[in-house]
């Protein structure tokens, strides 16, 4: 069984693996998919493990997804709340802290880690306003031993890849992109992004070809043209979205050098 390790907040003025890193297995650790089944579990089969709307159809335990299919997983938020997201996972980064963490303050044991930053779409097909909430306890880093919780950082810390709750209100049809940060053990690598259901069923994973890091710049530039194009009336892609530079509440640290 895959063991689970939670990220937490570190210090102001140092990035640093928090101490549940070096926990595994307990209650307070586990994700929501691993608890054990309740009363409100439908027994009809294994993609109604959740209670659902009727018109939503649960991606089943156990599909590996590529990177850019969606699935669609429920959870539950909290004791009578069921949330039910439809997820695309669209990128995979696997970077370095030389490269997109400069000038911070690092000790041995984070630096010895591999970050990977994890883009993702998400899109509310459930009943419950979901707005407000954070996705670590229903996205996981899965290296082949372990499951990882994502680390946030505001886009004032972290612009490459700022993370934030899901917009409030979050009700049924809206959408967002986010970006999320995983720290993986030293000799390991992210082989997927995991959905474990409720009830310890096999997880929905997704998984893919690493890209290198997409720059806010870029992003940024790509945006305007697209604007540009549109409003002339030429034909464009679509662009993606900018994460949110919202602050995030949880899970940050600031850069060295940062008097907050």
């Amino acid at each position: 069984m895959l063991s689970v390790v939670r990220s937490v907040a570190v210090p102001a003025l140092a990035l640093a693996v928090a101490a549940g890193l070096a926990a595994c297995g307990s209650d307070d650790d586990r994700p929501e998919g691993k608890a054990e089944p309740s009363a409100s579990a439908s027994a009809t089969g294994p993609t109604t493990y959740l209670e659902v709307p009727d018109d939503v159809t649960l991606t089943e335990p156990g599909t590996a997804l590529g990177l850019g299919e969606e699935g669609v997983v429920a959870f539950q938020r909290r004791q009578d709340e069921i949330g039910v997201l439809a997820v695309t996972v669209q990128r995979i980064e696997r970077t370095t802290f030389q490269e997109s963490f400069p000038g911070w303050n690092v000790d041995g044991a984070t630096a010895a880690r591999t970050p990977y930053f994890v883009r993702v779409k998400v899109t509310n097909v459930g009943d419950v306003d979901l707005g407000g909430m954070r996705l670590d306890n229903v996205l996981w880093a899965d290296d082949g031993t372990t499951l990882e919780a994502p680390t946030y950082y505001t886009a004032e810390q972290l612009r490459v890849c700022s993370g934030d709750p899901l917009p409030a209100p979050f009700a049924a049809g809206a959408s967002a992109e986010l970006c999320q940060v995983y720290f993986i053990a030293p000799t390991r690598n992210l082989e997927r992004v995991s959905f474990p259901p409720f009830g310890g069923l096999d997880a929905v994973t997704w998984s893919g070809e690493l890209s290198p890091v997409q720059k806010p710049g870029k992003r940024g530039k790509r945006d305007k043209k697209a604007g540009q194009e549109e409003s002339s009336g030429s034909p464009s892609e679509p662009a993606s979205e900018s994460p949110s530079e919202s602050p995030s509440e949880s899970g940050s640290a600031t850069p060295s050098g940062d008097a907050s």
